[in-house]
């Protein structure tokens, strides 16, 4: 072992060049760090410890594992000062109480369309009639409009409209998706909906959010032009990113086929958006003989392609993977300006470097690490593979040339699914396979070739008022990569479904795929080993027996099949649903509780009495009481853990020991999940004891 262990660092010293692309990973893992902590550190703890790692560095500059092994210390503490601060920096009021009916009035920031309305989001907000139960009120709220709402709010017009506001939702279960704290680092504070029209107090005026006035123009211009609503908002979300108008159906399409990469902004539209500036205006200044021979062509090309990525960031409102893309898209071309390969791991580092200095936050989304993974993946690949590409493109025919770009589309669909397939199990449970492959095939060539130049060419006709059929032609293409979508979607083997697993699981992943990316040679292959080793541990993953939500509207118990049962299917729909992805067996049907008495109650793992449910895991008996006076009877049926929707108190004949949660328990605590031991004994998990009390979390703010 001691011999192997002194080999691989002796290989590892023979790459010295290679040491720097490691250097964003303790980064990343110090923002995780942040972000994982149960409590609010002291905001002096960062820079406290980089000033006392900083002369250790000096110290042992000359020995070279510990300064290696201070240096990756040292690169986390940064990340977790950079989140840190980045928190204080965006800290702002957020609702803690339902507030059924006010008018409010406030300037419109954002304006995203829905299938059937839109949803804005309102900044320095005042109350104009009603009140809201707290003093400090939130810097930004979003709210969803009424339908078929008269009026077309417009970024920078001040409104006014009666809405009810809602405290931002918290995470479903223990471990889920965390939107109160994904709404906070976009400064929103509340949500909510409208109980009437818009009303436009002053319109917007001047220059300000000019780029969200151009973003509408788009918008309408296209819905014009399009008659099919389905197709516009899928055409609107490919061209500007704004992808809330998509349709359920058209979304499940594309993440069932692999393609939902195409529709939301991607890496891959920027490669188009740069690429062609780029060779048209190098191609349109070497046609004029006087300014070839006398011009730098190719760098004033490169300067033009910067611009114009950087403005349709802007016009796209600069998502994360925008934001990402233009600053890869910016290396490669000062490189090209420089004379200088910008095709190399160098650009993935620079990137991340500036994301964790100016949004840390964004390290825990999935945006953020898929983009990443796909782009470091396909650099290796094809950093590797490169010069077997060029040999075989040197001087053949336009026909092999076709057949390597398709063979190039399968190569680098296959490694971008292959490096982004974790992450998107672990966010999102569902990773395509085969029908991501045979949609990508047809769909990237069609996107690429037709549906993005017409696009963009017709967005430069909307001046003229000349957009009409250049649109349409895209929306012909559109059709034909959504019908292949379709068909591939129904394939039996079209993705894989899992429940959701730890985070470490997905560290340990991510670190063996990086050590496959960065390191060149057989050793490279080493890292195949954490990697299979942690993905044997998912579906070890323990599974929730018993779940119930943070107001007890909803609650859920496995049989001994594994399925969920829920306590009922009409009402609680978006937790029913995540519930299913994350715990229960995607594939099969929704059951819900028998009602009382009810005949068939042999066939569900729960019997159910006038006023109370029970369910046995292992030697614990489970009480779903609807109150206080359901209380006794559970317990006669001998239920030790009672939970209600409603106020409840053990009552006498209780078991000494039994455990009550209520309403007050599950409002302060968040929602509940139940895991069974392997001595039977019952593991209690809850939102709170999970994520502590943070800036973003009720109560969070005081305690922080």
């Amino acid at each position: 072992m001691a011999r192997f262990l002194n080999d691989l660092w002796a290989a590892v010293q023979n790459q010295p060049e290679r040491w720097i692309f490691w250097t964003p990973v303790p980064v990343a893992f110090g923002v995780a760090f942040y972000f994982g902590l149960r409590g609010e550190p002291p905001l002096a703890t960062g820079p406290v410890l980089l000033a006392l790692l900083a002369p250790l560095l000096a110290a042992f500059y000359k020995n070279r594992p510990v300064f290696l092994t201070l240096l990756a210390v040292f690169l986390a503490v940064g990340g977790f000062t950079a989140a840190q601060w980045r928190t204080q920096q965006v800290a702002a009021p957020v609702l803690e109480k339902r507030s059924y009916a006010v008018t409010l009035r406030g300037k419109v920031v954002e304006v995203d369309p829905l299938p059937k309305t839109y949803r804005i989001v309102l900044e320095g907000i005042e109350v104009i009639d009603g009140k809201i139960w707290q003093d400090d009120l939130p810097r930004r709220v979003r709210i969803k409009l009424k339908n078929n709402d008269p009026a077309v709010p417009q970024a920078g017009s001040i409104v006014e409209i009666r809405a009810g506001l809602l405290p931002l939702s918290p995470p479903v279960m223990p471990g889920a998706f965390d939107f109160q704290r994904h709404a906070f680092f976009k400064g929103l504070g509340a949500t909510g909906f409208a109980y009437g029209d818009l009303k436009v107090v002053r319109e917007r005026a001047g220059s300000a959010f000019y780029f969200e006035k151009l973003r509408q123009s788009v918008r309408e211009k296209i819905s014009a032009a399009i008659a099919d609503r389905d197709n516009a908002a899928l055409l609107t979300a490919f061209m500007i990113g704004e992808d809330r108008g998509i349709s359920e159906k058209d979304w499940e399409i594309a993440r069932q086929s692999g393609i939902a990469h195409l529709i939301a902004i991607s890496g891959s539209h920027f490669v188009l958006i740069a690429g062609f500036p780029f060779f048209l205006i190098r191609a349109l200044l070497a046609a004029i003989p006087f300014i070839a021979l006398r011009w730098p062509v190719k760098k004033i090309a490169a300067a033009g392609a910067m611009a114009v990525s950087i403005f349709y960031m802007l016009l796209i409102g600069a998502p994360v993977t925008a934001q990402r893309a233009v600053i890869m898209t910016c290396v490669v071309m000062t490189a090209v300006m420089f004379d200088r390969n910008p095709f190399t791991l160098r650009l993935a580092v620079f990137a991340a470097f500036v994301l964790f200095v100016f949004e840390p936050e964004s390290v825990m989304g999935p945006s953020f690490q898929m983009s990443f993974a796909a782009v470091v993946a396909l650099i290796a690949f094809y950093e590797s593979t490169g010069p077997w590409w060029k040999n075989q493109f040197r001087e053949a025919p336009w026909t092999k040339r076709y057949s390597l770009y398709l063979l190039g589309c399968f190569a680098t669909t296959l490694v971008a699914s292959a490096a982004t397939a974790p992450f998107a199990l672990y966010h999102f449970s569902r990773m395509p396979m085969l029908g991501g492959l045979a949609a990508n095939m047809i769909a990237v060539p069609v996107s690429s070739f037709v549906t993005f130049p017409l696009g963009l060419f017709s967005c430069l006709l909307m001046p003229l008022g000349l957009e009409t059929w250049p649109l349409r032609v895209t929306e012909k293409s559109l059709d034909v990569f959504m019908y292949v979508a379709e068909i591939v979607a129904g394939w039996d083997y079209a993705g894989v479904n899992v429940n959701g697993f730890a985070g470490w699981i997905l560290a340990v992943m991510t670190l063996g795929m990086l050590w496959i990316c960065i390191w060149r040679g057989r050793m490279r292959w080493l890292g195949m080993i954490p990697f299979a080793l942690a993905a044997l541990f998912i579906p070890l993953t323990p599974r929730a027996a018993v779940l119930v939500s943070d107001d007890g509207k909803l609650m859920a118990v496995r049989d001994a099949a594994g399925d969920l049962h829920f306590s009922m299917l009409g009402r609680e729909k978006f937790v029913r649903e995540q519930w299913t992805v994350r715990e229960g067996n995607v594939k099969a049907a929704a059951r819900a509780w028998p009602a009382a008495e009810d005949k068939q109650a042999a066939a569900s793992p729960v019997t159910c009495k006038t006023g109370y449910c029970t369910y046995t895991l292992g030697n614990t008996v489970f009480g779903f009481v609807e109150g206080q006076e359901s209380v006794a009877p559970a317990c006669r049926a001998g239920a030790s853990i009672l939970v209600s929707a409603q106020d409840i108190k053990r009552a006498r004949n209780c078991a000494a020991g039994a455990v009550v949660i209520g309403k007050y328990d599950l409002r302060r605590e968040g929602a509940h999940a139940f895991y069974l031991r392997p001595d039977n004994s019952i593991d209690i998990q809850t939102v709170r004891g999970a994520r502590g009390l943070r800036p973003w979390t009720p109560g969070g703010r005081k305690t922080g």
